[in-house]
C-alpha cells in the first residue's frame, strides 16, 4: 500500500513532533503492509513554518529517510504538502513555491471546514490553469460536501481527484464525516483513501482498522485500487 496523506515529518507541522515519534509511525505503517508514505507537511497555513518548496523541505524528506532505513523499517517517504487554499495560495501557486507529491503533477490540496463552495472552485479551477491536477484532501470534511455530496462528485467526474480519510470511515471524525465519506464511495467518486496521520497514538497509520472496515462494511469497493494502484499512479505522475 502506498499513503497518499501523512503528517510523518518531524516538528513541521501539528503531526509528529520529532523522530522518534515520525520512526514509530514509519513502523507502524510498515507492519500494517504501507510500502510508500507521501509526506505531506501542513502547507500555506498561519503557522510560523509555511513548508513551501525549499533545500530545507527537500532536506527534511531525506533526513527522515536515512533515519528509516538505519532503523531498518522497511519504508520509503516521498514528497508532497498538503497546500491550504488560502492566503497567498494564488500568488504562491503560480511562482511554483508548492511541492507536489512526488513531484508530479498533482497536489494535494486542502481547504477550511466552512469554506463556500465558489472559492473552492476557483482555487479548483486555478490549479488546473497551472497544469496540475488537484487531489482533494477529505472532502468528506467540509461543510457545503456534507449538506450537498454532489459537488464532490461533480469534481471527481471532471477528474478531481478525492482522497477519503481514513479516520472518517472508521467513525472516528464525526457521523456527517462517516456519512459522507460513505456516500462518496458508495458512488464510486473517490479515487484514493489515506491515513491523514499524525501520531501513533491517535490519528495513526495502521491500516489494517481500515482493510477490515472496507471488507465488512463496502464489499465493492476495491482497496487494491484506493490504496496501491491509485497512488502508485500519481507517483508516477501518470494519468488516472
Amino acid at each position: 500500500m502506498l499513503d497518499l496523506h501523512c503528517h510523518i515529518l518531524p516538528g513541521l507541522d501539528d503531526g509528529a513532533p520529532d523522530e522518534a515519534v515520525s520512526l514509530a509511525m514509519a513502523a507502524m505503517a510498515a507492519d500494517s503492509g504501507v510500502t510508500h508514505i507521501f509526506a505531506t507537511p501542513h502547507c500555506n497555513t498561519h503557522s510560523e513554518q509555511k513548508n513551501y518548496r525549499s533545500a530545507s523541505l527537500i532536506e527534511a524528506y531525506r533526513s527522515l529517510q536515512r533515519r528509516i532505513d538505519e532503523a531498518g523499517i522497511p519504508l520509503k517517504i516521498l514528497a508532497g504538502a498538503e497546500v491550504l487554499a488560502r492566503g497567498s495560495f494564488f500568488r504562491r501557486l503560480a511562482e511554483g513555491d508548492f511541492m507536489t507529491l512526488n513531484g508530479s503533477r498533482y497536489l494535494l490540496l486542502e481547504f477550511y471546514f466552512d469554506e463556500a463552495p465558489d472559492y473552492m472552485e476557483e482555487c479548483l479551477s486555478a490549479v488546473e490553469a497551472e497544469g496540475l491536477v488537484p487531489v482533494v484532501a477529505h472532502p468528506e470534511r467540509y461543510f457545503c460536501i456534507q449538506d450537498r455530496p454532489d459537488l464532490a462528485q461533480v469534481w471527481a467526474e471532471r477528474g478531481r481527484v478525492l482522497q477519503l480519510n481514513k479516520g472518517s470511515l472508521l467513525g472516528d471524525l464525526g457521523e456527517r464525516a462517516y456519512d459522507t465519506a460513505a456516500l462518496l464511495l458508495r458512488r464510486e467518486a473517490v479515487a484514493a483513501i489515506a491515513s491523514d496521520a499524525h501520531h501513533v497514538r491517535y490519528r495513526n497509520p495502521h491500516m489494517g482498522p481500515l482493510l477490515q472496515c472496507l471488507e465488512q462494511r463496502f464489499p465493492n469497493a476495491d482497496p487494491v485500487l484506493l490504496l496501491r494502484e491509485t497512488p502508485l499512479r500519481i507517483a508516477k505522475d501518470l494519468s488516472l
